[in-house]
C-alpha cells in the first residue's frame, strides 16, 4: 500500500494558488471618438442662378425687293457692317424712269386742262351777269373746272407713285448692323413675290431671353407694372432692374458686361407652366451676336444666410438633419430645412425657427468629420476641423489608436489555466 507524498504536490497546489489570486481581465471602454465641429456661417450671402436662353439681336430686318424687276447689282459685301441709309442692290431702273416720265407728262395735260376750265368759268360767270349765258352754262362751267382740278391731283400722285417705285430700285439699308449674304444673285427676277434678297441684325444692345418657372418668377411678379405704377418698380427699390445679370456663354466663360432685365412677360404660359423674361446686355464692342446658346446668371442676395457644408446634410424617412454636439459634447440631431441655393461647397438652410425647433442657431456646434462614428446619442471629442483643404468636410477619417485595454484579448479558461 503506498501513501501520497503531500511534500511533492506542494509545488503543483502553490501553483494554481498562485495563477487564480492573479489579475482578472476588466472591460475598458474606448475613447471618445475625434470629431471635428464648427459654427454655421450667418451672414449676407449672393447666391446665383443661372437660366438658360439664347441671345437674339435688339432689330432684325428682312431687306426684300419693293417694285418688280431684274436685279442689276449687289453692292455690300456679305457679313459687313452697313450704316443705315447705305445702298445694298440696285433694280434696274429703266422702266421705272419712264412710267415716271409717263406720270409728269400727264400731270402738265392735267395742269393745262385746269388752265382752260378756270378761264372758260370765269368768262361765262362774267356774261351771266349780262344775261348773255344762262345760269345752266355758268354750272357747267364750274363743274368743268372742278375736275380739271381734281385729274390735276390724280397726276400729282401718279407722279409721287412713279417717284417712289423709282426710288425703291436702289434698296437701302433701314438700320444699322451686321448684313448676312446676298440670297438672290444678279439678273434675277425679283419684287414678283415678296423674294428674300437678304437680312441685317442689330446686336447693340443684345437680347438674352430666357424663361421661369412659377416658383422662380414669384420674386419678381411683386414688382411688376400695375395701374398705380405703370413701368414697374423702380431699380432704386428692388425692381426687377435692379439686378445685376451675368452671360455665361456656351464655353464657360462670363461676358465682360452687366446686364439688366428689359422685359418680364404678363402671364405665365398653362402649356409649359413658365413665364418669358428677356434681359439686355450693351455690347458695346459687338463681341455677341443672334442666337447664341447661354445662361443668365441672376443674382440673389440673403441678409441673414445660414450656411452649412452640403456633405453634412443627412436625410432619411424623417426628412433633412444635421447632427450637433451640445454642450456635454453629447451627439444630437436636428432636422434643417434646405433651400436650392449653394455658394460652393456650403448650403444654405432655412434660419432657425423657434416653433418647429428646425434649423440652426449661431452659438451652435456642428459635426463636420467621422459622420459614420458620430451616432445620436454618444459623447464625442470635439477638434478643430483645421483648414478645408487639410481635411475636407464629411471626409472618411483614419481609425483611431486602440488602446492598451482595447489591444489586450479577454482570455479563455484554457489559455488561463496554461
Amino acid at each position: 500500500m503506498r501513501f501520497f507524498n503531500s511534500t511533492a504536490a506542494l509545488p503543483v497546489l502553490s501553483f494554481f494558488l498562485l495563477t487564480g489570486c492573479g489579475k482578472t481581465n476588466q472591460f475598458v471602454p474606448p475613447p471618445p471618438p475625434k470629431v471635428a465641429v464648427q459654427a454655421p456661417k450667418i451672414g449676407e450671402a449672393t447666391v446665383y442662378t443661372e437660366f438658360s436662353g439664347r441671345t437674339e439681336a435688339s432689330a432684325r430686318v428682312e431687306i426684300r425687293a419693293r417694285v418688280k424687276g431684274f436685279l442689276k447689282s449687289s453692292e455690300f459685301q456679305a457679313g459687313q457692317f452697313v450704316e443705315e441709309g447705305q445702298t445694298l442692290f440696285t433694280i434696274e431702273p429703266e422702266q421705272f424712269e419712264a412710267a415716271l416720265r409717263t406720270a409728269q407728262g400727264q400731270l402738265e395735260k392735267a395742269k393745262a386742262d385746269l388752265e382752260i376750265a378756270a378761264a372758260n368759268f370765269k368768262r361765262r360767270k362774267q356774261a351771266s351777269s349780262s344775261g348773255a349765258v344762262s345760269e345752266l352754262d355758268v354750272l357747267s362751267a364750274e363743274a368743268d373746272q372742278k375736275a380739271a382740278a381734281a385729274a390735276v391731283n390724280m397726276a400729282e400722285a401718279a407722279v409721287a407713285d412713279a417717284e417712289r417705285d423709282l426710288s425703291y430700285t436702289k434698296i437701302l439699308a433701314p438700320i444699322s448692323g451686321r448684313i448676312s449674304d446676298a440670297r438672290v444673285d444678279q439678273g434675277n427676277l425679283v419684287g414678283a413675290d415678296p423674294t428674300l434678297l437678304t437680312e441685317i441684325v442689330s446686336t447693340k444692345p443684345l437680347y438674352a431671353n430666357i424663361e421661369f418657372s412659377e416658383r422662380e418668377a414669384l420674386p419678381f411678379l411683386a414688382n411688376l407694372p400695375n395701374e398705380d405704377n405703370p413701368t414697374g418698380a423702380p431699380p432704386e427699390k428692388g425692381g426687377a432692374r435692379s439686378f445685376e445679370l451675368s452671360l455665361v456663354l456656351s464655353d464657360g466663360s462670363i461676358h465682360d458686361e452687366i446686364g439688366h432685365f428689359d422685359f418680364v412677360d404678363n402671364r405665365v404660359s398653362p402649356e409649359t407652366g413658365t413665364i418669358r423674361a428677356r434681359a439686355i446686355f450693351p455690347n458695346e464692342k459687338e463681341v455677341l451676336t443672334d442666337g447664341l446658346f447661354g445662361k443668365v446668371r441672376v443674382p440673389r442676395t440673403f441678409p441673414n444666410a445660414v450656411q452649412v457644408p452640403s456633405a453634412v446634410i443627412q436625410r432619411d424617412i424623417g426628412g433633412s438633419f444635421v447632427l450637433l454636439a451640445n454642450e456635454e459634447n453629447q451627439v444630437v440631431r436636428r432636422s434643417v430645412i434646405p433651400t436650392e441655393f449653394s455658394l460652393g461647397d456650403q448650403k444654405l438652410i432655412e434660419p432657425f425657427d423657434e416653433k418647429s425647433g428646425t434649423g440652426i442657431r449661431a452659438d451652435e456646434r456642428i459635426i463636420v468629420s467621422n459622420l459614420q462614428r458620430a451616432r445620436e446619442g454618444i459623447v464625442i471629442e470635439p477638434i478643430d476641423p483645421g483648414p478645408p483643404s487639410e481635411e475636407p468636410a464629411a471626409a472618411p477619417s483614419k481609425p483611431e489608436p486602440k488602446s492598451d485595454a482595447e489591444e489586450e484579448k479577454p482570455q479563455s479558461p484554457a489559455e488561463a489555466a496554461e
